[in-house]
């Protein structure tokens, strides 16, 4: 099959078979492609249902051309990220990784600006003084140093940045549904494991799979309520690394009480920051608070430090109980405003 024929299939809604398809990756990252072509293909894998062979053949291709990077501590980090879509919350997976850390977890939290909620992880980052870090080495000094680091877009694969050029000057959020969605799949550092929620059941089965077939430990999450992330007030369906078949999670069942999937509504960037504060301080609004530590009880598990989401859960409670969650955050900030200079912040 040709490249020209691959490529119309895509644009067509079809799929073709996943080597060619990786092979059609192969020719587009090299510069084989023209621009008009990416941009069409683009668009219609981000308009087009997502498909177990789309998605599989593109994680394999990343796989095989850049190999996943060792850090240092890498090997023990758990990364917490979800694929976007559904409703808009504030950043939970973002407030969830400083609880980790604090209960002894070692994380690395991808993410990227906001890109189908207001506020995406980087932007409130930014606001709380810390950003990401830009190099290899300054990421494997603050998982070594405090526990947690968070990955930069730039050290992505180069066919990440390479499609992005691609679609200009249209903004890649405009067609890059497809790339973006796959993120927690692409993390280019090798990782004990992740935690990936999902905003849909169609996504959550293909992530489960393709992280089954790619040998990546994920524990995968949906809300039934839509939510792609653990959520304390309703139903959750997960995918445990190991397990054919997935559970149903009740988090009554742990003792979360019930409550209101509008209470983790994110707003603009100053109400996400101060709300992840409010969270780390044990003085948030008590379905978020539940929520985060749910969140970071999952983490926990795949990073070995709890056998269960209850122990998970009564490390997680405990630490933005005394504290030790929201000192995390400022350990995380000391740590980059020395080394960048700074001490300016938003919030």
């Amino acid at each position: 099959m040709s490249q020209d024929a691959i490529a119309a299939a895509l644009v067509a809604g079809q799929t073709p078979g996943i080597d060619a398809m990786v092979d059609y990756w192969r020719e587009t990252d090299g510069g084989l492609r023209p621009k008009q072509e990416t941009i069409a293909v683009l668009a219609a894998l981000s308009a087009a249902p997502f498909t177990f062979e789309r998605v599989l053949a593109f994680v394999r291709y990343l796989d095989v051309a850049y190999p996943r990077i060792d850090l240092p501590v890498s090997h023990k980090a758990v990364n917490i990220v979800g694929t976007g879509g559904g409703p808009a919350t504030f950043n939970i997976s973002t407030t969830a990784a400083f609880v980790a850390a604090a209960c002894g977890a070692t994380v690395l939290k991808s993410g990227s600006p906001a890109y189908s909620s207001r506020v995406g992880s980087s932007d409130v980052l930014k606001a709380l003084g810390l950003g990401k870090a830009h190099s290899h080495d300054a990421l494997a000094e603050d998982l070594e140093t405090i526990g947690i680091g968070f990955a930069d877009a730039s050290v992505y694969a180069p066919l990440c940045r390479r499609l992005a050029v691609a679609a200009m000057p249209l903004p890649f959020k405009m067609i890059g549904r497809f790339v973006n969605a796959l993120g927690p799949l692409i993390c280019p550092y090798r990782t004990r494991g992740a935690v990936v929620g999902t905003s849909s059941p169609d996504l959550f089965d293909i992530v489960r799979r393709t992280a089954a077939e790619t040998d990546r430990v994920v524990l995968t999450a949906h809300a039934l309520c839509g939510v792609d992330e653990l959520v304390s007030v309703g139903p959750v369906r997960l995918a445990w690394p190991g397990k054919s078949e997935p559970d149903l999670l009740d988090p009554r069942d742990l003792g979360l009480p019930p409550g209101r999937v509008g209470m983790l509504a994110g707003g603009e960037l100053e109400h996400n920051a101060a709300l992840l504060q409010a969270v780390l301080a044990n003085e948030g609004p008590a379905e978020a608070t539940a929520t985060v530590a749910l969140n970071a009880a999952a983490v926990l598990c795949i990073g070995g430090e709890a056998g269960t989401l209850r122990e998970g859960l009564d490390l997680a409670q405990e630490a933005l109980r005394s504290g030790s969650a929201l000192r995390k955050l400022a350990d995380a900030r000391d740590l980059v405003q020395a080394r960048t200079g700074t001490g300016r912040h938003v919030a």
